[in-house]
């Protein structure tokens, strides 16, 4: 289970924002700040972390700012998971428990399920910028690809290339990752709800589940996991 740094997760990621261009992605600074941007609908911790689908928006770059609903709206359990597209425990849990919960959950209408970003250092927020820049049809996409592949891109000596390369295959120029990387209101987006998941849901380290609305860290085994679905069934 990845934890965050004693400064905290939320503090970490506005470092990390600010940080991109030791990267060599060329992005902007953002600042923390305690006020949601324009860009977001709503304005308190709730708002940004809810139970429910967040709609979200698009920013200038064409970066989505929102849920993206698995499942059958109708499904009686929701499971919301927090992860960083960095954490080893995260790629394990998305390739062996999220896919059979998919499968014989999800995919059935009895869970619906709601990925979001909780990244705890640089190399985590510039893969979920880049994953947001595809836009709401693409963006789960790409979250599969990053922690299917996590070890290669992660471990290469060039990290920077290896996720342009993982945004080129999926359709994005160059062009368009790089104002993703510049986009103030993205990656404002980012740092708000990681900030709202701390508060909201006390949320400090991943994976961790949100199921119908208590905190469960670790992410579980597809086994317990799934005998605990069942009693809500």
């Amino acid at each position: 289970m990845k934890k965050g740094l004693a400064i905290g997760a939320v503090a970490l990621v506005a470092v990390a924002v600010a940080g991109f261009g030791a990267m060599g992605f060329g992005t902007k600074s953002v600042e923390p700040t305690t006020t949601t941007p324009a860009t977001l609908v709503g304005s308190t911790a709730s708002d940004l972390a809810p139970t429910t689908v967040y709609a979200g928006t698009t920013t200038e770059s064409g970066g989505f700012t929102g849920d993206v609903l698995e499942g059958s709206p109708d499904a009686p359990v929701m499971i919301i998971e927090y992860a960083s597209l960095t954490c080893p425990h995260c790629a394990a849990f998305h390739n062996q428990t999220y896919k059979q919960l998919k499968t014989n959950y999800i995919d059935t209408g009895k869970v619906k399920f709601i990925y979001r970003d909780f990244p705890l250092n640089d190399p985590a927020m510039a893969a979920t910028l880049v994953a947001r820049c595809g836009g709401e049809d693409k963006y789960l996409a790409f979250i599969d690809v990053l922690l299917t592949q996590q070890a290669q891109w992660t471990r290469s000596e060039d990290m920077r290339r290896e996720l342009l390369a993982m945004a080129k295959f999926g359709g994005l120029s160059l062009e368009r990752v790089n104002a993703c990387l510049s986009d103030q209101a993205l990656g404002q987006s980012v740092v708000d709800r990681t900030r709202a998941a701390s508060e909201v849901f006390k949320v400090n380290s991943t994976p961790t589940l949100i199921i119908n609305g208590i905190n469960h860290k670790g992410g579980r085994d597809y086994n317990s996991l799934s005998k605990y679905i069942d009693t809500l069934l």
